[in-house]
């Protein structure tokens, strides 16, 4: 591998950062040279810092439907492998594995296409969808392996777009460092705090959780629900700044912004609530959560039952449902602090044995090492 070009092309630079720095981290130390494609952010130059080559992709469009857009991110994207000539490819979403994929197969680069959820095509059905399924079912067989984090994700993918089963690899996820995700101060459920992290999106399940938190207060109960999360403004699924502002006014909840490292709010809080109705990966805050000890309140939608064990590991409520979330949540309340102290062992447990980051970086080493071998 030593001396070897690895290039990772997603939407986000963000995305790479804190999913799979350190895999690249990893292959760095092992002596490839490591780079990065994506949309300048602020997360770009701190890939600098960690000695991770940033390439900056002008052309990707993340929502836009323009078909000359998609025409310039291809030929941008055809333009920087000719450049750099790497000698595999990573891609990661919906554009860079349909786009980069092509244009590594029209350049004879080895590439792999990884698939963090079903995303937007998957989830609608309009010509928009149609078209992407279509561009999918094109491009996708063109990659020399796709990779899912879980498992529904894989058989719809196999059913829809029809990929050859030799190609597909499931990964437990994006892994998680358990080293770093360790609880060091035992978890007091004096009072409980609920915390959810993640994008203040609608389809994060984030007003469902509100008209919970206002139910339960309605009937009596106490306790602090606190969300920490940039606002997204630019997506069509955001929750308005106003209505959160709003929220926590009436004293539903306390938004704590966003933050580079969410250690200290996850020590702070006794309980993660995550209902998203979003088509997950594996979504990481769960595992974040769980490793930290956390009891965990999610909802039963793809890659979040991954995670979590019904009354084991955690609570699964109806996606989309305020009842059934207010009812898990009222459960939890119940719940002694010994079988609160009990679900969260056993959930670190799950993801110690499950999605531990060394076993998804063992899978990368070895894929990238028999990829490089032919």
């Amino acid at each position: 591998m030593k001396g070897k070009r690895i290039l990772f092309v997603a939407n986000t630079a963000w995305s790479m950062y804190n999913f799979r720095l350190g895999l690249m981290k990893t292959l760095r130390d092992l002596g490839c040279r490591v780079s990065v494609a994506a949309p300048y952010d602020a997360y770009s130059d701190k890939m600098t810092e960690a000695a991770i080559d940033v390439i900056r992709l002008e052309k990707l469009r993340a929502s836009g439907k323009n078909p000359f857009d998609e025409w310039a991110f291809y030929r941008e994207l055809l333009s920087v492998y000719k450049h750099y000539k790497p000698d595999l490819i990573f891609h990661y979403t919906i554009k860079p594995n349909i786009y980069g994929v092509l244009a590594a197969k029209k350049l004879g680069i080895p590439t792999i296409a990884v698939t963090t959820g079903l995303g937007y095509v998957f989830n609608n059905r309009n010509l928009v969808s149609l078209a992407g399924r279509w561009l999918y079912r094109y491009a996708l067989p063109k990659a020399d392996a796709v990779w899912f984090l879980n498992r529904e994700d894989q058989a719809s993918f196999r059913t829809h777009i029809g990929l050859s089963q030799e190609k597909m690899r499931l990964l437990p996820g994006e892994g998680i460092n358990t080293s770093i995700f360790e609880r060091r101060v035992p978890l007091d459920f004096t009072d409980t705090v609920f915390l959810f992290t993640g994008r203040m999106l609608y389809e994060k399940g984030v007003e469902v959780l509100v008209s919970s938190v206002r139910r339960l207060r309605g009937e009596g109960y106490t306790f602090t629900c606190l969300l920490l999360g940039f606002l997204d403004i630019e997506n069509p699924s955001a929750i308005p700044r106003e209505k959160l502002m709003q929220w926590e006014k009436e004293g539903l909840i306390t938004y704590l912004g966003s933050t580079d490292n969410v250690l200290p709010y996850l020590e702070k809080a006794n309980c993660f609530v995550f209902p998203s109705y979003y088509s997950e990966g594996v979504p990481k805050s769960l595992l974040e959560a769980a490793s930290m000890e956390m009891p965990i309140i999610t909802t039963d939608n793809v890659g979040c039952r991954d995670v979590v064990e019904h009354g084991k590991t955690g609570l699964i409520a109806v996606p989309k449902s305020e009842s059934s979330l207010a009812e898990r949540m009222e459960q939890f309340l119940n719940l002694s602090r010994q079988e609160k102290i009990k679900m969260g062992q056993l959930g670190r447990e799950k993801v110690r044995g499950a999605f531990g980051e060394d076993q998804v970086i063992s899978i990368y080493l070895r894929s990238i090492g028999a990829m490089l071998e032919k």
